[in-house]
């Protein structure tokens, strides 16, 4: 529990301050240093989403974010909500793919000490 905290809170200040990339480095960094835990891919994954509705939730207070996913729905020919699961969807693979990587990073400095 508390890595998935640690990473949703990092995977938030990344993501707020480099974009969509910060979720790529926190999950690559979890993944290489808590690779022996169990499952840590897809908790890194969770983590991920969780960071980001947390991001989409605080835009969503501003007031401007209803008519961005409704007007991106539009275009995209599908309703706003499926926009804003595809963006979580993303978060989440984004997340997943690096935590492995990360992880076969751990494993092969584990093996070459």
């Amino acid at each position: 529990m508390t890595i998935f905290l640690a990473s949703a809170m990092a995977s938030v200040a990344t993501t707020w301050l480099a974009g969509w990339w910060g979720v790529a480095v926190v999950a690559l960094i979890v993944g290489a240093i808590a690779w022996e835990h169990r499952g840590i891919t897809w908790s890194t994954a969770l983590s991920a989403i969780f960071a980001w509705a947390m991001l989409l939730l605080f835009d969503a207070t501003s007031g401007r974010f209803g008519a961005l996913a409704t007007a991106l729905g539009g275009v995209m020919r599908v309703p706003a909500a499926v926009v804003v699961a595809v963006t979580l969807l993303f978060a989440a693979l984004l997340a997943w793919s690096s935590a492995v990587v990360g992880t076969e990073i751990g494993r092969a400095l584990r093996r070459g000490r």
